[in-house]
């Protein structure tokens, strides 16, 4: 009796084992495939990033626009104190835009939005930053704040938006308009309700109302200029945004995967596999629970408009944004 008790026990270790390596091959087969997507984003190597020489910077001039001229010396920025931080619980993604074309290098970030998230109260706040925020590029002068990108990339990017903004920014994803318009169109277009007026610049096929565009009408809608303010034009680039995610949240597994195999190699980014895949661990819970609110920099009532070394921007009163962000925009 006894060896035959001897004789089961043994029979259990061994099916126990069995399932210990069962299970270990199949977390490394999970493991392998979404290494497999995740190598497909488009990555930096910091060696091989191209910084413009402080000596090579360059402001881009506009016309004269009849407002007074402002010595660089009297627009005082206040920049953070040291040891500031206040979204330590929050997970924070750049999204870059760039009006790249083909064969052309890095250009200045047309836009950035802040996707903001904290998972605990599973909020999420997107926030515009406009590209003529006049504020610290550190190594460089003062300058417009899309130039952080063109002379420095994303590092660079980062570091203007929490020397100035107290924003640490754990990942940057960056997509130029040819990527934009492919994502649109793999994930079958979103739904936007257009004025009368965005229909006109938009073009043949839509209407005032609610329309169904496709990339090319989306990326169109994204970059109206004549319509409003730059800020009407981030706030339109909020909106599609949120259109999109609406509709990729409804994906199946399958269309999921099928959208990523599209996806993934329009994108680059500066984060690794193994920080996506963190992320992924702790957003994928959440992702059809979120609320989401949407925010742009700066707000009204704080900056003004100004003519520093030949460029029309906006002068921003700095601490008072940091407190808008802290007490009323961030999830926190």
């Amino acid at each position: 009796m006894s060896g035959l008790r001897r004789h089961g026990s043994g029979r259990r270790r061994i099916a126990a084992l069995a399932l210990v390596v069962l299970v270990l091959l199949a977390g490394g087969a999970v493991f392998s495939t979404v290494n497999h997507y995740l190598n497909m984003i488009n990555r930096i190597d910091p060696k091989d990033l191209v910084v413009v020489p402080p000596s090579q910077e360059d402001f881009e001039e506009d016309e004269d626009t009849g407002l007074t001229p402002i010595d660089p010396e009297a627009a005082m920025l206040s920049t953070v104190p040291e040891g500031y931080s206040v979204d330590e619980e929050l997970l924070n993604f750049l999204l870059v835009g760039q009006d790249r074309r083909p064969g052309e290098g890095r250009q200045r970030s047309d836009s950035m939005i802040l996707i903001s998230i904290n998972p605990d109260k599973k909020k999420v706040a997107m926030i515009s930053f406009l590209r003529d925020l006049y504020v610290t590029i550190p190594g460089y002068s003062d300058n417009r704040l899309n130039a952080a990108y063109v002379f420095g990339g994303f590092p660079l990017l980062k570091a203007a938006l929490f020397a100035n903004f107290g924003v640490t920014v754990d990942g940057c994803f960056e997509v130029d308009f040819d990527g934009f318009r492919t994502l649109i169109d793999q994930i079958g277009g979103i739904d936007i309700e257009l004025t009368a007026a965005e229909s006109e610049r938009i073009g043949k096929g839509t209407y005032e109302g609610m329309n169904h565009l496709n990339g090319k009408q989306a990326l169109a809608y994204a970059r109206i200029r004549k319509i409003g303010t730059d800020f009407a034009r981030t706030n339109r680039q909020r909106t599609v945004l949120l259109a999109a995610y609406e509709k990729v949240r409804t994906k199946s597994p399958t269309e999921l995967i099928r959208l990523l195999e599209q996806a993934l190699p329009i994108l680059t980014t500066d984060m690794t596999n193994a920080q996506i895949y963190a992320t992924a661990f702790q957003l994928i819970p959440i992702v059809s629970s979120v609320s989401i609110s949407s925010y742009y920099i700066p707000p009204d009532g704080t900056y003004y408009d100004v003519y520093i070394r030949k460029m029309a921007v906006m002068l921003p009163d700095l601490a008072m944004i940091r407190s808008k962000l802290v007490n009323e925009y961030l999830p926190i």
